[in-house]
């Protein structure tokens, strides 16, 4: 079993170690790191494969010779390559200045990818591979020289599979070497292989077989024919709809694999690789790709038992919330900020949290964001950003940047607690500030508060009340629609609200507080007025406003919000 891979200036790693199991999930956005760590793992086979070839025992090589042996971009089968320079680590091949003590600017930058392991009685080896480039088109791998004593013992202990996601299959598929298949298993093509996987799988035993056809009528309820392959240009591979009995078809129509779903596509993809390539070292990437939730933990108990009973180790990159659910904390490693294995249950449940409301967006504005704003809507966010810009607050660097935010869409305030639940698990040093409508006031602080999350109130009903002063709104409508129509809009407004408000329009007016603005009073006033403001253009209300006719509250939210995020 391999227990640890360690890379050195591969791809997107610089220098990392990762702690394997018998089960090991790669949990973590997009782009975080997940599939890179499957292709190290494939490139080590590929340099295992081709030394050994080339320079390893065996191969008539002198053992002098064994310093390195090239690979050129048409022999690289592990992944697609435009150069050979983009494996490694910002395409940087050579030191810079200062990278290493002791050696210069412009030497080479060796790529170094070894794996650790472990065998049923208990010995322990490790085997590396150092890479140097030697140009777009080729690269020289050669052994870690402490580690050629390992050789054998990582040869017999290590065969690899990588299984891809499921990204379609051809009507027609002739027969392919293996060479073939493996470099298009790499370039992520392994549906255009699956009859090839199937038509190994009915030639190789008819135990492995009749067991790969029973899980498939076991799972889908269906009957999957042998392939059949004699001479012709192209594998035929069928399936029935159901599972006739007794010999025969049943009368059900034979259907070509291609015709079926997507779900079945996958599963099918997985289970052929499975038996007709037995490994000790499994790569899934995305299988819960394409298939239902419940498909998903079916898939996985199965992969779990399968591989259990082969002796077989399982290296997954997934999305899938069930998984993980399904999954001991210390088989996950986390993608999120530096990849890290977990340890406790409630790291578990952020990571799940993390994957379900944590978009790649968020990751990139919590980079440089000292914390993040929830507001109730998109108006709420676009009248401060108005009332900012009149005050002339230092909030306005703020909004004038990159602020990190988010849209509630007048869900339960518990929703951006959750984000922020999730948020604290990839940036733990991430603060909150939740803005909420007065119609949330029934809902106790303490429900939603905590974990560096906290929440101010408006003392209205909601933030668009704020908008309705006379002299604010009187001098908008007369720029919008002129002074006669704007009569009109205004003596709708006077007819619904007491002399107290127009006294004193800055005070607490118990009409407000009550009554949300929104939805009827404002939108009224502007209709009555022949204004066509929508509520997406509400700010434009706001940013002729005078900050004399702004009530202190507004100057003290946007100060708190600028003492808590900036």
């Amino acid at each position: 079993m391999i227990k640890k891979i360690h890379t050195e200036y591969f791809k997107g790693f610089k220098k990392q170690d990762f702690e394997l199991g018998p089960i090991s999930l790669l949990a973590g956005p997009n782009n975080s790191g997940k599939s890179t760590l499957l292709q190290a793992v494939m490139v080590w086979n590929l340099a295992m494969q081709k030394w050994c070839e080339k320079k390893g025992p065996g191969s008539g090589s002198k053992a002098t010779d064994r310093q390195g042996a090239p690979i050129t971009r048409p022999e690289f089968s592990a992944l697609p390559l435009p150069s050979m320079d983009q494996l490694w680590k910002d395409t940087h091949t050579s030191l810079r200045k200062d990278e290493v003590e002791g050696k210069p600017a412009g030497s080479p930058r060796p790529m170094v990818i070894s794996l650790t392991g472990e065998t049923q009685t208990g010995t322990h080896w490790q085997f590396g591979f150092e890479f140097r480039y030697s140009g777009p088109e080729q690269i020289h791998v050669k052994p870690v020289v402490s580690d050629l004593e390992n050789l054998e013992l990582a040869r017999q202990q290590v065969s690899v599979i990588y299984i891809p996601p499921f990204s379609g299959i051809g009507v027609n598929e002739t027969r392919h070497d293996r060479p073939f298949q493996d470099m298009l298993v790499g370039q992520g093509k392994g549906g255009d292989i699956l009859r090839n996987l199937l038509l190994e799988v009915a030639e190789k035993s008819d135990k492995e077989w009749n067991e790969l056809e029973e899980i498939v009528a076991r799972i889908f309820h269906y009957k999957l024919l042998r392939p059949k392959y004699h001479g012709a240009p192209y594998i035929t591979c069928q399936y029935l709809k159901g599972i006739p009995e007794g010999r025969g078809n049943g009368g059900l129509a034979p259907l070509d694999v291609s015709t079926a779903g997507s779900g079945f596509h996958q599963v099918l993809l997985i289970l052929a690789f499975l038996f007709a390539r037995p490994s000790s070292l499994i790569l899934l990437d995305e299988p819960d790709a394409h298939l239902h939730v419940i498909l998903q933990k079916e898939l996985y108990d199965l992969l779990r038992s399968l591989c259990n009973a082969r002796r077989s180790q399982l290296l997954i990159a997934t999305h899938s919330e069930v998984l993980i659910e399904s999954t001991s904390p210390h088989s996950i490693l986390s993608f999120y900020r530096e990849p890290h294995k977990l340890s406790e249950n409630t790291e578990r449940d952020s990571l799940r949290e993390a994957l379900k409301r944590v978009t790649t967006f968020d990751l990139l504005a919590a980079e440089d964001a000292k914390g993040v704003l929830y507001v109730e809507d998109v108006t709420d966010f676009e009248l401060l950003k108005a009332w900012a810009m009149v005050l002339e607050h230092p909030l306005c660097d703020w909004f004038e940047g990159t602020p990190f935010w988010q849209n509630n869409r007048g869900r339960s305030p518990k929703e951006a607690r959750a984000h922020f639940f999730a948020m604290r698990s990839v940036a733990d040093n991430l603060k909150g500030l939740l803005l909420l409508d007065g119609d949330n006031r029934q809902l106790p602080d303490h429900e939603v508060e905590g974990d560096n999350l906290t929440i101010l109130r408006w003392k209205r009903y909601e933030v668009e009340s704020y908008l309705l002063h006379p002299d604010a709104l009187q001098r908008f409508l007369e720029r919008e629609v002129g002074g006669l129509m704007s009569i009109q809009g205004m003596d709708y407004l006077r007819q619904q609200m007491p002399p107290a408000f127009f006294e004193n329009p800055l005070a607490i007016s118990p009409v407000l507080q009550a009554e949300p603005a929104s939805k009827k009073l404002l939108p009224e006033v502007l209709q009555r007025a022949g204004a066509s403001t929508r509520k997406s253009e509400y700010f434009l209300i706001a940013k002729q406003m005078l900050p004399s006719e702004l009530p202190d509250e507004i100057s003290q939210k946007l100060g708190q919000i600028h003492k808590r995020l900036s």
